[in-house]
């Protein structure tokens, strides 16, 4: 069984998700402890448990501290199985951080998996629904596994409410070697707010913050039916070979003009750091990277904009599961297959 030391690095929940995803994946049991030890609410949160949970549905496992506020989690998993799934993240518990969990687990389903979930689509702290659907599974599209996403409805805080229905075909995966981004394709962005923030223009001022420090971007303007007001503006800058995002949400007292503003200048970051990952892919590519180092017997690749504290830990995390070493160079990320001989 593996140890795993939840308040190493950054101690978010990012260690209990991708132990938990690379445990049912590889049908090693693990025990995570210290959960979130250096957080103001340590321990398993509702979100937390949600993902953990799935997880386990996935594969059959057995699970020991699976409640709120526990510090401590056993995990020992069985066979993973395909077929369909539905999730409740609660309230506005982001679903996109379920399904960073749940999504390495479909490697080894062998046939397709659906999900249905319900909880947060734009949530703070957590990649939103859009980010996910344009950005990870274009990389994802890319080594082979196919995600299609619909968002059947939007869930803004505190209430939550929305519906994501991701249905995910794994085949053979592919290399994962993301170095040069080559040509410009296009910068687009999506301006969402719920339907109650029509009538102050929410959307539409939020696209044109957004067009002041993009003019060329193609932005589509949506209003939406939804339990909580809320907004957000998703952006993404598409290249030859990667695709780079930038998003940014409403809140109360926040100018709309201000969201749109700050998903362009996250988004102007990434671009002119001429990587063709952002610093968020970086992180959330990894566990397919070192599946791909194996599977193939070869060093990948990638170049982020950013190699952050939160990629480090998780990094981490994937050398306690699985035969690989990555390297770090300044932007650039490798993953090779490890052996004793190669110590």
């Amino acid at each position: 069984m593996i140890e795993i030391d939840g308040s190493y690095g950054e101690a978010g929940g990012q260690i209990l998700r991708t132990s938990v995803a690379l445990s049912a994946a590889t049908g090693i049991p693990c025990r995570i402890h210290s959960i979130r030890s250096k957080r103001p609410n340590p321990g398993l949160r509702p979100q937390h448990l949600v993902g953990l949970r799935a997880a386990a549905r996935m594969c059959g496992a057995e699970v020991e501290g699976d409640e709120v506020g526990s510090s401590e989690v056993t995990f020992r998993p069985r066979t993973v199985r395909p077929g369909s799934y539905r999730v409740d993240v609660g309230t506005a518990g982001a679903v996109t951080l379920v399904l960073q969990t749940l999504l390495p687990v479909t490697l080894r389903a062998g046939g397709e998996v659906q999900f249905d979930l319900t909880g947060g689509t734009c949530v703070a702290w957590s990649p939103t629904v859009g980010y996910f659907r344009d950005v990870l599974c274009w990389y994802l599209a890319q080594l082979g596994i196919k995600v299609d996403v619909e968002v059947v409805r939007y869930g803004f805080y505190p209430k939550g409410g929305g519906r994501v229905k991701a249905k995910v075909s794994p085949g053979k995966l592919g290399r994962v070697k993301f170095v040069e981004r080559g040509q410009l394709e296009g910068i687009y962005a999506e301006s969402i707010a719920s339907e109650g923030l029509r009538k102050a223009g929410v959307a539409e001022r939020q696209a044109e913050a957004f067009l002041r420090v993009f003019p060329e971007a193609e932005v589509e303007v949506h209003y939406v039916e939804s339990k909580s007001p809320g907004s957000c503006l998703h952006a993404w800058a598409r290249y030859e070979g990667g695709v780079l995002g930038g998003d940014a949400l409403g809140e109360r007292g926040k100018r709309a003009e201000q969201v749109g503003r700050e998903a362009a200048e996250l988004l102007r970051a990434q671009v002119e750091s001429e990587a063709p990952l952002d610093e968020w892919m970086a992180d959330q590519i990894l566990p397919f990277m070192a599946f791909s180092a194996l599977d193939h017997g070869e060093r990948m690749e990638v170049r982020a904009s950013r190699v952050t504290e939160h990629a480090r830990t998780n990094i981490w995390v994937v050398e306690r599961f699985l035969p690989v070493r990555f390297l770090v160079e300044g932007k650039d990320i490798l993953c090779e297959p490890w052996t004793s001989s190669s110590a």
